[in-house]
């Protein structure tokens, strides 16, 4: 332990005592064709406003390497002949570890007027160059500099225009557009995999905590509708992930500790061929939070661990190859018998909950180069995802009595594989087909007091099984530009659910014109379906009671579907500054309902804490979405940056009753106003401040009435009012402040995210207590504070 100290001692003495030592590291790389991933030759790369003048040429193999770069945030631009220039303004330089890059550059189409290149690119612009409308990217320094984040991608995503958090300081579920968080398509390294969250349930997609580590991830893409034709089974929006490859070339590491726990990450070569590892684990530290007195809401003290991995083999006689995967395990319990008997008298239902989730994704990636215009893709993955509930009830007797118990797993073994060939400088095809063997097994038992004379109290089960389908998914995609400032973008997906046989044909469609005076006007047009949550077909309906005899009501349901129609305008103001409308109408249809008169609808899936497990749907429900959406971003430079979104949305459906209602998810608008500055402390020194500012629509709720509460004693719905109205409005504040500093082998990072400065009390819903009968308001986490510590070596 003594020498331990000792080695923290000098290891802080020496990394305040480099402030008059010029610290540096090494940009390198490699620069390749956007369409083909050939090499580019001879591809110039500078760090512009270096002093003297930085920069390198890629070699044969598109390589390169600048040494001796300052620390801190750089602009580096990559100019090729018949190339358009690509500006990179973002860049961290940190003294203890190197900066990778993987570049790729698109052709010209050249014309017959000289072409002006200027540094007013669209810094957001996807990695994707299919996606012309309703997409960006984002980088990882977003996820970690972003108040709020808490280095997480999807609330990092909640900022952007057209997207809502739900209202819930609990869950970092994505709502796009007003659509359910179930309509979110999760793709990570070409697979689409499950909800990538600990302390998931069916039926949702999102949690507390973020399996993604964003210390592994490299830029990636969000899409929030009329995406290409390559992405399907999914309604609302994409979410198209990357892992970054390890260095390979020198061993790196980093110790972390957070709110997203105690993480330990290794990245080097293992062999001299560019092969490398990255591999990464967390442990929760949440437990330690509790300790301090800080409540992590109603969720109790939660447990979580998670691993992350992918090793890099690019040089083979087959083409380059990685393995890759995530996984994590969580658990939580909340436990009401450790009340006292005033306390658990002021609880609507006094209970015993234990909850533990489990998720994980493995695949292996090949990319062979067929010739210098073509290549074939292939992901070959596995993924899954469980957990379990039991609860037992404490009423009437404050004796533990079981009540409800679920165990589940779903999972699938699925092989992407793709064909790109580029024509020309104009014209690019892609086709590919996704093979996907869905298992599933789910089993409960819930107990059941009979509140009328047709029914009998007992436990009853609502799913049994134990089932495996094949999803089979195919697509063709064309990108023809027109011109350099024209582009096309045209393709067909298709889905078949072999469990009924039922499919979907969606035709998909988007341009993009850039005018000489900057002015970039899109459209889209894209038809999108989804099958519904595995266990849906496997409802159970009882049909004979005497002979309790169950039938599969759900299992003939077909995809719920929605067309998107976009229009969109977006102009850079200035080098940094971008200015971006989009207006959006979209039309779901095939929609599950319920066959008799009710207001249940697909549509509202994810909403509650609990899922919703309905017989006998049929796939009558229609809705629609519309709305239009505002961003006005600076990115980083020159020290600051600021993003300010504005959306204005109407979401509504149609259930079995024939009456138009708000969806579950219509919160009518949701303002975002982010912003950061960053100082230059000495020459080794930065210290960042953030501010974040959200106000939203309130959530929309079933009202209970309380009236027939108090009589009945136990929480009556008005159904007849459902989502009619919304709680208050949602608001809140969040700041972070870190200090980073540069040491000659050691870079070292202090930050502290407080979520909810002023503490406001914002209800997450509203209870009946039928042992008070009184209404009751469950609110929010107030003012949580989240340190971190994070080094290089």
């Amino acid at each position: 332990m003594k020498n331990l100290s000792v080695f923290i001692f000098v290891l802080l003495f020496s990394s305040h005592t480099i402030f008059s030592q010029n610290l540096s590291q090494t940009i390198r790389g490699n620069v390749v064709d956007k369409e083909t991933g050939q090499p580019l030759i001879g591809a110039n790369i500078i760090v512009l406003n270096s002093e003297p003048l930085l920069g390198a040429v890629t070699d044969e193999k598109g390589n390169f390497r600048i040494v001796n770069v300052p620390v801190g945030r750089k602009t580096i631009r990559i100019s090729y002949i018949s190339y358009n220039d690509l500006f990179l303004n973002d860049i961290v330089v940190n003294s203890a570890k190197e900066v990778v890059l993987n570049l790729e550059m698109q052709e010209k189409v050249m014309s017959a007027k000289e072409v002006i290149v200027t540094a007013k690119s669209n810094k957001a612009q996807t990695n994707n160059d299919l996606v012309l409308i309703s997409g960006r990217s984002f980088t990882i320094d977003q996820t970690n500099r972003y108040a709020g984040s808490l280095a997480d991608p999807s609330r990092m995503a909640a900022n952007f225009a057209g997207v809502a958090g739900g209202g819930n300081d609990q869950r970092n579920d994505i709502i796009i557009r007003g659509n359910s968080p179930l309509g979110l398509l999760w793709r990570l390294e070409g697979a689409d995999i499950p909800n990538p969250n600990h302390f998931s349930n069916q039926g949702a997609n999102g949690g507390p905590v973020s399996i993604l580590n964003n210390n592994t991830l490299a830029n990636s893409d969000f899409l929030t509708g009329a995406f290409p034709a390559e992405y399907g089974n999914g309604n609302s929006g994409v979410f198209d992930l990357k892992m970054r490859n390890g260095n390979n070339e020198k061993h790196e590491f980093l110790a972390q500790l957070g709110f997203n726990g105690l993480e330990l990450l290794a990245e080097g070569p293992i062999q001299k061929d560019g092969a490398s590892y990255l591999i990464s684990y967390r442990y929760s530290t949440l437990a330690i939070f509790n300790a301090m007195g800080i409540q992590f809401g109603e969720s109790g003290i939660p447990f979580y661990q998670d691993v992350s991995f992918k090793f890099t083999f690019p040089k083979t006689k087959f083409g380059s190859f990685s393995v890759w995967g995530l996984g994590g395990l969580s658990s939580t319990q909340l436990l009401n018998s450790n009340k006292t008997a005033a306390e658990r008298a002021k609880l609507q239902y006094p209970q015993d909950i234990d909850f533990s989730s489990k998720m994980g994704a493995a695949g292996i990636t090949n990319s062979f180069q067929i010739n210098k215009k073509s290549y074939i893709k292939t992901v070959l993955s596995v993924s899954g995802e469980g957990n379990r509930t039991l609860v037992d009830s404490l009423t009437p007797s404050d004796n533990k009595f079981y009540l409800y118990n679920s165990n589940s797993l779903y999972g699938k073994i699925a092989l992407h594989t793709y064909y790109s060939h580029k024509f020309n400088v104009r014209s690019t095809l892609k086709i590919g087909v996704i093979g996907s063997r869905l298992f599933g097994s789910q089993y409960d038992s819930v107990y059941v007091n009979a509140l009328n004379v047709n029914t009998s109290s007992g436990y009853k089960q609502q799913l049994n099984f134990d089932a495996s389908t094949f999803l089979g998914q195919a697509y063709v995609n064309w990108n023809y530009r027109i011109t350099n400032d024209l582009s096309f973008n045209t393709g067909i997906h298709y889905n078949e659910l072999f469990l009924n046989n039922t499919n979907s044909i969606e035709p998909r469609a988007s341009i993009r014109w850039q005018t000489a005076g900057g002015h970039i006007f899109s459209a889209g047009y894209g038809l999108h379906g989804q099958m519904q949550q595995m266990y849906t077909y496997y409802q159970k309906t009882l049909v004979d009671t005497l002979n309790n005899g169950y039938i599969n009501s759900n299992r003939n349901v077909g995809m719920s579907k929605s067309e998107h129609f976009i229009l969109g305008y977006e102009k850079m103001l200035s080098n940094e500054v971008r200015f971006k409308v989009e207006a959006y109408y979209q039309y779901l249809f095939d929609l599950p309902v319920n066959q008799s008169p009710g207001v249940y609808s697909s549509v509202n899936t994810g909403a509650d804490f609990v899922t919703s497990k309905v017989d006998s749907l049929v796939n009558k429900g229609i809705g629609h979405n519309y709305g239009i959406e505002f961003t006005l971003e600076r990115f980083f430079s020159r020290g600051y940056y600021y993003l300010l979104t504005t959306s204005i949305y109407q979401s509504e459906y149609r259930a079995s009753d024939g009456v138009w209602r708000n969806t579950a998810f219509n919160g009518n608008y949701v303002v975002n106003v982010l912003g950061g500055k960053e100082w230059k402390i000495k020459k080794s020194g930065t210290l960042i401040a953030s501010l974040k500012v959200t106000d939203a629509g309130g959530r929309r709720y079933i009202p209970i009435d309380e009236a027939q509460s108090k009589i009945l004693g136990y929480a009556v719905y008005d159904y007849a009012h459902a989502y009619q109205n919304r709680l208050p409005d949602y608001f809140r504040t969040d700041i972070r402040i870190s200090y980073k500093i540069n040491g000659k082998r050691v870079t070292q990072e202090w930050a502290l995210d407080i979520q909810n400065i002023f503490n406001t009390r914002n209800i997450l819903t509203q209870q009946f207590n039928p042992q008070m009968g009184v209404m009751q308001n469950i609110y929010q986490i107030g003012i949580f504070p989240v340190p971190l510590y994070r080094i290089y070596f």
